[in-house]
Formats: structure tokens, sequence, C-alpha cells
């Protein structure tokens, strides 16, 4: 179920994904047209601004053109007046203001009859080496004098005076007959005309402004044909507007006659760079075409601009792209909330039906009994454990009162006891039962019983009720017991066992001093036995010295074999016997053991014993044992003292209690110790174990005693057991009592 559910919204999730994608694209698209129209029609207002712009500054410049030669008109007709110096201080003051124009020009109309006299004329005014001239060709370069025609039209003044001005007087600017239908024009109609564009000797591109003025002057006062011309260069008239210099640009100037004059060609032409055919082929090309507004300068601008895909602002295409997927990916976070909001409430559903199911399964299953009451006791519901325990039918029990059915009785109860359902109904809150509850069942068994009483509150928070939990104890209550007695057993067996290992490393390090104290007797016996068979040698034989050697011999081979049976029992392995003992004669078993190990090292033993001291029930060899090891421990503390060396063993006894004191006079307990003495693993020995003392400690609580040590205040150490006596019932603070009896006044101890 969970797999298929995961199954399904998985596919949900990836058609939602989808269901977004193909919005956004949908979307994407329409915003992108948007932008196009919107970006298109934003760079075609540019580009017409800029083609405007350009259009209107060259306009600018060629009304100044027409406005400075309607002034060269007026001064030409003054000129007799005014003289050639203030003419041409005139026309700087013209050329500085208007940068743009390349030059100004003053020619006349010469017949060919007249060549001879305007000649000499020319040379009267300064002139000396005036002559008529015209270009030669391209292939000899320089100028030449003219060829015979009609009319010349040569340069009379030229400003500024440009490098060469001196070779330009006189040049005919008529001599190829271009302008012939220009300065007819101009002479006929009196308006200002321009010529065709044409190439400049060094370079360039340029046009003539002409007008006819008439002059009158000379000693026959008639009137002379006379013009003015503006020569405007394409680079000075066009080349610091912005336009002509980017390169993006294709702006091209063509002169733009009137219908009676046959087109001659282009003025000026900036061409764009080349592109690559992807923007020329996808995005739009910009077309800007508008004539002069003027008869005199009639020319025609055009300005072609290539859309560039770096000129688009793609920014607003970005943040509609991103605002398009926030608000996309918004709508399909709600319509995925919602869808998922609608399946895990189908999933919670299906969840909780089952839930209830496992439940009902898990009520009808379980061991222990349930009982679901409400508010006034009834019982609504019991599962069927509780219907087993109770021993009553499910059906019969629904409605009654559950203090007619679940009856407590409280065993070994000081106190009286509450019924625990009517206290959880009365507090509303969980109530344990007490411990040893017993169940009174129809049959009159008691069973004994735990559980608890909690309150059921219902969806307002109110009291609904409350559930009745609880179980049988009696199968794990004697399952608890026989594990119980079964660790125990294994407890014992196990302290036995180390007991027995300790025995026999207690051995193993007193091994010398028990082979010398069996060495004794067995040497005593060969004497003795020696001496017996000298005797008999004899020729008459003492026979009562040989008796008396015999019974010696007896007595020691006795006294060997009381070794032997007594080293046999500390170290053999055989169960605990309780029997009734006695603490003085645990000293003397002892202090036999360790007779020759006190001798060796120089140690004086103290015994103080007292008489008829009252029996103690236990395991002799396992008392043994202890007073054994705190034996040893005094030896080990004394091997480095100097002398004296001194242990007491002294036993006493209260009404309850025999006690066995072992005091050493050697350098005591360290502090940090005194607290650890019966830890594991803690010793102060450099080659100890530690568990010598906590040995110790398991068999004295073993034998319900006690076991104690202390440091002494003028150096020594003192070890106290206390063991019940045979028919005595001591309490736990008699055997816990701390060992304060003053010791006999010992000047060494």
């Amino acid at each position: 179920m969970k797999h298929t559910a995961g199954t399904h919204s998985t596919s949900r999730s990836i058609s939602l994904l989808q269901l977004g994608g193909m919005l956004w694209c949908v979307g994407f698209v329409l915003m992108t047209l948007f932008w196009l129209n919107s970006e298109y029609a934003r760079q075609q207002t540019l580009f017409r601004q800029r083609a405007e712009g350009f259009f209107q500054s060259v306009s600018q410049r060629m009304e100044q053109n027409e406005s400075v030669m309607l002034s060269l008109e007026l001064l030409m007709r003054t000129q007799s007046q005014l003289g050639l110096p203030d003419v041409q201080r005139f026309t700087q003051q013209l050329m500085q203001r208007y940068p743009h124009m390349y030059s100004i020009q003053f020619f006349e109309e010469v017949p060919r009859d007249h060549v001879a006299s305007f000649t000499q004329k020319m040379r009267q005014r300064g002139f000396p080496d005036f002559q008529l001239k015209e270009p030669a060709p391209v292939s000899q370069g320089g100028w030449r004098a003219v060829r015979p025609r009609g009319n010349y039209h040569p340069i009379v003044m030229v400003e500024p005076q440009l490098d060469g001005s001196p070779n330009t007087l006189g040049m005919d600017i008529n001599a190829a007959g271009q302008h012939t239908e220009t300065l007819r024009a101009a002479e006929q109609f009196g308006h200002m005309e321009s010529t065709a564009p044409f190439a400049l000797p060094e370079g360039g591109r340029a046009y003539l402004l002409v007008k006819s003025v008439q002059q009158h002057g000379g000693t026959e006062n008639t009137p002379r044909k006379a013009f003015v011309g503006i020569l405007v260069r394409n680079d000075r008239l066009l080349g610091e507007l912005p336009l002509t210099n980017n390169s993006a640009h294709d702006v091209s100037m063509a002169f733009y006659p009137r219908v009676d004059r046959p087109f001659d060609n282009i003025f000026f032409r900036s061409p764009m760079h080349p592109i690559p055919t992807w923007e020329s082929t996808w995005l739009p090309r910009f077309h800007f075409e508008q004539p002069i507004p003027s008869s005199a300068q009639p020319f025609l601008i055009r300005v072609d601009y290539q859309l560039r895909a770096a000129d688009l602002n793609l920014q607003p295409l970005l943040y509609l792209a991103i605002s398009l997927g926030m608000a996309v990916g918004f709508s399909m976070g709600v319509l995925g909330q919602r869808r998922r909001s609608r399946q895990q409430g189908a999933e919670a559903n299906e969840s909780l039906l089952r839930e209830r199911e496992m439940a009902a399964m898990t009520l009808q299953h379980i061991h222990d009994g349930v009982i679901r009451i409400d508010s006034q006791g009834r019982i609504d519901y019991l599962n069927p454990m509780a219907a087993s325990l109770l021993q009553v039918s499910p059906g019969t029990v629904i409605g009654e009162s559950v203090f007619s059915v679940f009856r407590l009785h409280f065993e070994m109860s000081q106190h009286m006891q509450e019924n625990p359902v009517n206290e959880s109904l009365k507090f509303r809150r969980s109530v344990e039962l007490p411990e040893n509850t017993a169940l009174l069942r129809k049959d009159g068994q008691n069973l004994l019983i735990e559980g608890n009483i909690s309150p059921l509150p219902s969806r307002q928070h109110l009291h609904a009720g409350a559930l009745i939990t609880f179980r049988n104890l009696g199968p794990t209550h004697n399952k608890v017991l026989a594990r119980l007695s079964a660790s125990q057993k294994r407890l014992r067996e196990h302290e036995e066992k180390l007991a027995h290992v300790a025995r026999l490393n207690t051995m193993g390090e007193m091994a010398s001093g028990i082979a010398h104290e069996l060495n004794q007797p067995l040497s005593a016996i060969v004497s003795y036995n020696q001496a017996c068979l000298r005797m008999l040698d004899d020729d008459h034989p003492d026979l009562e010295l040989v008796e008396q050697a015999m019974r010696s011999t007896a007595q020691q081979a006795t006294r060997a074999g009381d070794i032997l049976q007594r080293l046999r029992a500390f170290v053999s392995k055989q169960p605990v016997r309780w029997e009734p003992i006695s603490l003085n004669q645990i000293v003397h078993n002892t202090l036999m053991l360790a007779d020759h190990t006190l001798r060796e090292n120089g140690i004086e033993t103290l015994i103080t014993l007292q008489d008829n001291l009252p029996p103690v029930l236990g395991d002799a060899i396992q008392i043994e044992q202890v007073t054994l090891n705190l034996l040893t421990n005094a030896m080990d503390a004394l091997k480095h003292k100097p002398q004296p060396r001194q242990i007491r063993l002294e036993t006493s006894c209260t009404d309850e209690l025999a006690c066995l004191r072992v005091v050493d006079n050697g350098p005591g307990i360290p502090e940090a110790m005194v607290h650890k003495l019966f830890t594991p693993f803690s010793t102060t020995k450099p080659h100890g174990m530690g568990l010598g003392l906590t040995i110790c400690q398991s068999i004295i609580e073993s034998h319900q005693g006690h076991i104690s040590g202390r440091s002494l205040p003028d150096g020594g150490s003192s070890f106290r057991i206390t063991l019940p006596l045979q028919h005595a019932q001591p309490s736990a603070a008699s055997l816990c009592e701390k060992d304060t009896s003053p010791h006999e006044p010992n000047p060494q101890l």
C-alpha cells in the first residue's frame, strides 16, 4: 500500500512539473512576443531620433551656407566701396564662425575676347603670374593653360588662404563644362544653385554652392558677371556629426537635382561594418530617407541601421521570465499543496482505518486484560483476555457496573485502601494498582495482578471515562522466582570457585613455609627411628627408651598428618559445610599455616583469645581463608618495616556477635585507599590483583557477617570481622557497628 501511494505521488509530482513547464513555456512565448514588439518600437524610436537629429544638424548647416551666401552677395554688390582687404577680413570672420565650410571663392565670367584685358587687370592688382588655366589630365597632373572656348570662369579670390592658393587663382572652375548648367541657372534665375558632387584633386568629395552677382566698377562703370561660391567638403560638413562616425549605421547623402537635371552621384557615404548573417536574417533593418528642405541644395539623406543582438535590452525579458516562473511555481505549489492535502487526507483516513483495525486486533490478541468504562463506571468494552481473567462472557457484562465484575482484594495491606477505579474516576488521573493486588474471580480464586487505571478524555477535553489494564502475575511471578533462584545458585558457585582459586594462590605463595613445617616432623621421625635401631643393636637394649622413642615417632607422624590433612582441606574444592565453628580454633589453624612465614620475616605474634567463646555457624575453610588473607596482608605490610614487627589476633563476643580482629603496627592504610578497600581491582601491592579483600567481603557477607578496616591513629591498621553467633539473630546495625573497641595497652602496637 505504501509503495503504491508513493508511486502515485511521484506520478502526480511529475504531471505537475509538466503542467508548470507547459504553462511557463506558453507564457514565455507570449511575453517574448510582447517584448519583441515593445523592443522593436523602442529601437525604431531610438533610430528615428538619431536619424532625425542627424538630419536636423545637416539641414541647419546647409541653412547656414545659404545665409553666408546672401551675406556674400550683398558684399559683392558693395565691393567697390569696401575694397579687397575688407572683403578678405569679412570672409575670414565667416570661415571662423562656420568651420564646416571649406572655402569661399570669387570668380567672374570672362568672354574669350576679354581674356587678355582681364589677365592684364589681375596682374595689375598684384598677381604678376596670373593667367587662365585649367586642371591637366590625370596622367599629366598639375594644370595647364585654358583651351579655347566661348566663356571662362576663373577664380579671382579664395578664402581662406590655403597651401597652393596662388596656383588656384585663374583656375577655370568650369573647364570640363560640368558646371555649365548650374552656372547658367544661377545667372538666369538669380538664385543660389548647387553643383553636382565632384572629386577634389587632394582627395575627398565636395560640391559648390554658387550665386550670381552683378558688380559695378572700372573706368567704363559697366556691370560684370561675377559669381560667389562656397566650397563644401563632405568631411567638413558631416565629419563631426556622431552618426557619420558610427560604423553601425549606413549613412549616405546623395545629390537630388530637379527633374530637368540628370542624377549625378553620391556626395557622402559611410557604410556599416559587416554583421553576422543570422542578425541580418532575423533582426529588422531600419531605414530613414528624407530630402533637405532647400531648393538651392537638393540633397537626399538616407540612414540605414541593422539592429544588432547587443542592442536588445534583455533585462525586461529576464525579469518577465523570472516573474512568470515565480508565478507559475507559486501556482503549481498551491495546486500541489491542494493535491497533497487531498491525498494526505485520503491516506490519513486509510491509515486511521488501518490503525483502528490493528488496534482492535491488538486488543483481541494481547495477554493483558483491557476494560473501558464510562464516567459512571459502566463497562462499554472488554477484550477477550479480560473476559477470560474475569471468567465472564463479554456480551453479558456490557453496561454493567465495573465494581460488580472487577472486584479487587489488597493482600498484606496495612492501611485502608480506596478502590483505584473510584480514585481515577474521581480525581481524573492515572492510578497504579497497589502491590499484592488480587482479583476475586467467580470461582472464588484470587489472581495476583498488576496494572493501572487511566482517564480517557473526549474530543471536547471532557472526562469520558477510564481505561483499566491489568495482567496476571502468577506465571510471571513463578518465572521470576525460578530465575532468581538459578541466578543465586550460579553466583554461589562462582564465589566458591573464586574462593578456591584464591586459596590455591595463597598456598602457592606459602609453599616454602608449608614445606618447612612438614620437614620438621619428618626429620624428627627419621632421627627417632635411627635411635631405635642403634638401641636395638645393643646386647642389652633399653626397651623403655625404645618405647619412648617410638611414641615420639608416632607423635611426629600424627603432627605431619594433621598438617597435610589441614592443607588438603584448605586447598580442596569441597561444597560449603555449615557447622558450628570456633573463631579461636580458626586463629590456631591459620597460625599453623603461616608459622614459618612469620618466623622467617621476624614478626612477633600476639594472641588474645576470649575463653569459652561461643561458636558461630559457617564453613570453617572459608573463614580460615578470610583470616589467612588478612594475616597475609598484615605480613606484607610489615616486610619492609624495621623492628619491632608485631601482629595481634584477638577474639571477643557480645550477646549476638563474635568478633575477630587482625591488627598490625605497619604503615597503615593509605588515605586514598580507605574508601576503596573492598572495591575490586583496587590494591597497593605492586603485583597484586586487588581481589583478596573483595573475596573476603563476599565470604563474610554470605555468612550474614560484616568486615571492615581502618588505620590506627598511632600507625598500623586494624581489620575486624563480626559474625552472628549460632543461635542469635543480630540486627544489621549491630553487624555494621563501627570498630571503636580499645586494644589492650601494648607499647609496641
